[in-house]
């Protein structure tokens, strides 16, 4: 069975756990920690600029994206980190219905 690397921001620390697991708290300080997918390279936590710039911006995108769920977004967004494009819907054109005349 495969397994996924969780992380908890506040300590820095990796955590390997089970796949089937839909949340992991931190064994030191009892906080939730973020899984990223294996694809997305998450900088070592001994940089500590490049550490807590990739995660405020991980975290921005993340909200992005289940704002795009909600269907609160207005217009087209990029994600660089999570490689997706979130294209906004255009708004249903209502149509008027052609009544017959009466002359």
């Amino acid at each position: 069975m495969s397994k996924r690397t969780w992380t908890c921001i506040t300590c820095r620390k990796s955590y390997r756990r089970s796949q089937s697991i839909t949340a992991v708290d931190c064994p030191t300080c009892h906080g939730p920690c973020e899984y990223v997918h294996w694809k997305i390279r998450v900088p070592s936590p001994k940089r500590t600029k490049a550490w807590d710039k990739f995660w405020s911006n991980y975290k921005a995108e993340k909200s992005l994206l289940e704002a795009f769920h909600r269907g609160e977004l207005r217009k087209d967004v990029t994600l660089e980190l999570l490689n997706m494009q979130l294209h906004v819907p255009a708004p249903a054109k209502t149509r008027r219905r052609r009544t017959s005349r009466c002359t």
